[in-house]
C-alpha cells in the first residue's frame, strides 16, 4: 500500500458576525455576511473556493430550511462548487473543521470556506427547547420523561458528591465566562456577573440554575482553509492546524457506567494531542465546550489541565484567566460569547486564529503559541478536539 504524505494546512483567514439577536439578518445572510469577511482579508474571492463546509445544528427544525450547504453556496453563485451540511449538535462546528481540514490534508481540495451559521433567537422558548432536546435518542429521550436540564443536574449532582465541592464553586464557571466577554466586541453578553446573582437565578431543574446555563443566540463565523504552502504565498497572517480527533460514545449518559467518565472527550483529547507532538502543558489557551457551567468544569479535567475533581481549584486559584496558567474560553465560552450552538466550534476556531496572530485585542493570551478548541454534543457523546499552533 503507498502511503501519501499529508500536507500541512493553515487556517488564512476569518470572518464572524456578533453573536446577538440578529433580527434583521436571515440565516442566509448571516452565513454570507461572515464568509465574505472572511474571503475578503485574504485577498480572496468567491472564484477561489473549491468546497463549501456548513455547520447547523437546528436550521431544519426552526427554520424549516434543510440541505442548508446547497441553500446557502447557491445564494453565494457557487452552483456547481462542492458544498456539504454538518450536523452534530454542538460539535457541529468542531466537525466541520475537521472535515475541512482531512480533505484539505488529503489533497481532495485546496482552498476551502467552513462556516458556522445559527437563528435561534426568533424561535419560542419551547421550540428551541424541542431543536436542543432533538439531538438525543428520541426513543429513550421521550420515553422516560428526561430533559437536557434534567441530564445536567444528574451529572452537577454527582460531580458534586464525588468531589465534596460545592455549586458556589461550579458556578465560578460562569463567573469566568462573563469577566472574559466583558472585553469582547463579538461577545452577546458583554458584562460581569456575580457569584449571588447565579445563586439567586431560578433553578432550571436541580442544581442547575438559569444563569448557568447559555442562551438562545444567532451568529456566523467563518474560517478559510488552505495548503500551508498556498498561504504562505497569500501573505496573510495564518495559523497551522495540528491535530484535529473526533470520537464518540454512548448518546444514554446512564449507559456509560460512568457519567462523569466523559470516555470520548478523553480519547479525543488524547489523540489530538499525540498528533500535535505535544501534551496538555504545553496549550497556552483553550476554548471549551460549557453549555452548563458542570460541563466547562470537567471539560478542564478531561482535557489534562488539572487533575480529576480539581476543575474548580483552577477557577477559584485564577488559573483559568487570561493572565493565568491555563486561560480557558478566552472571549466567553458558550455562556458569555453567545451559543449559536452549530457555531460554536467554528467561533472558538476563530477565537484561536485571534490569539494566535495577536489580534485578540483586549482579550490576548501573551505569547500564545498552541490553541485547543472543543466541541461537544450530548454531553460528550460526540467529542472533537482541534489543536492549533501559531506558525510563520
Amino acid at each position: 500500500m503507498t502511503c501519501i504524505a499529508m500536507r500541512e494546512v493553515a487556517v488564512v483567514a476569518v470572518g464572524y458576525t456578533r453573536v446577538s439577536e440578529h433580527w434583521d439578518k436571515s440565516i442566509k445572510g448571516l452565513f454570507i455576511e461572515a464568509s465574505l469577511k472572511a474571503l475578503s482579508s485574504a485577498g480572496l474571492s468567491l472564484k477561489d473556493v473549491d468546497g463549501i463546509y456548513v455547520a447547523n445544528a437546528f436550521a431544519g427544525y426552526l427554520q424549516r430550511q434543510t440541505n442548508l450547504a446547497s441553500i446557502i453556496a447557491e445564494a453565494l453563485g457557487l452552483t456547481d462548487t462542492f458544498a456539504v451540511s454538518i450536523d452534530a449538535g454542538g460539535a457541529s462546528g468542531g466537525l466541520a473543521v475537521h472535515e475541512a481540514y482531512r480533505d484539505v490534508a488529503h489533497g481532495i481540495r485546496d482552498v476551502v470556506l467552513v462556516c458556522g451559521v445559527e437563528k435561534m433567537s426568533e424561535a419560542t422558548s419551547s421550540d428551541v427547547l424541542t431543536a436542543q432536546a432533538s439531538v438525543e435518542d428520541q426513543e429513550y429521550f421521550r420515553y422516560t420523561g428526561a430533559t437536557l436540564h434534567s441530564l445536567a443536574a444528574l451529572i452537577y449532582k454527582t460531580y458534586m458528591k464525588r468531589y465534596g465541592v460545592k455549586q458556589e464553586d461550579v458556578a465560578l464557571m460562569s463567573i469566568l465566562d462573563h469577566e472574559h466577554a466583558s472585553t469582547c466586541q463579538h461577545a452577546q453578553y458583554p458584562f460581569k456577573i456575580t457569584l449571588d446573582s447565579i445563586m439567586k437565578s431560578p433553578v432550571l431543574s436541580d442544581p442547575v440554575r438559569v444563569l448557568e446555563v447559555v442562551s438562545p443566540s444567532d451568529g456566523a463565523a467563518a474560517v478559510v482553509l488552505c495548503p500551508h504552502e498556498k498561504a504562505k504565498e497569500l501573505g496573510a497572517p495564518h495559523v497551522k492546524i495540528a491535530a484535529s480527533q473526533l470520537v464518540r460514545d454512548s448518546f444514554n449518559i446512564v449507559e456509560r457506567g460512568d457519567v462523569l467518565a466523559m470516555e470520548a472527550l478523553v480519547k479525543a483529547a488524547s489523540r489530538a494531542y499525540k498528533e500535535a507532538g505535544v501534551t496538555p502543558s504545553d496549550i497556552d489557551f483553550a476554548e471549551v465546550y460549557d453549555d452548563y457551567s458542570v460541563m466547562g468544569v470537567i471539560a478542564m479535567e478531561k482535557l489534562g489541565f488539572c487533575r480529576e475533581g480539581e476543575g474548580v481549584k483552577v477557577l477559584k486559584e485564577g488559573e483559568a484567566k487570561l493572565d493565568g496558567r491555563i486561560p480557558i474560553n478566552t472571549f466567553g465560552g458558550l455562556k458569555a460569547r453567545g451559543a449559536p450552538i452549530g457555531a460554536v466550534g467554528v467561533y472558538q476556531a476563530v477565537e484561536a486564529y485571534l490569539q494566535l496572530t495577536g489580534e485578540a485585542g483586549a482579550n490576548q493570551v501573551k505569547d500564545a503559541e498552541v490553541g485547543l478548541t472543543h466541541g461537544s454534543c450530548c454531553f460528550n457523546s460526540i467529542a472533537v478536539v482541534n489543536i492549533f499552533r501559531r506558525c510563520c
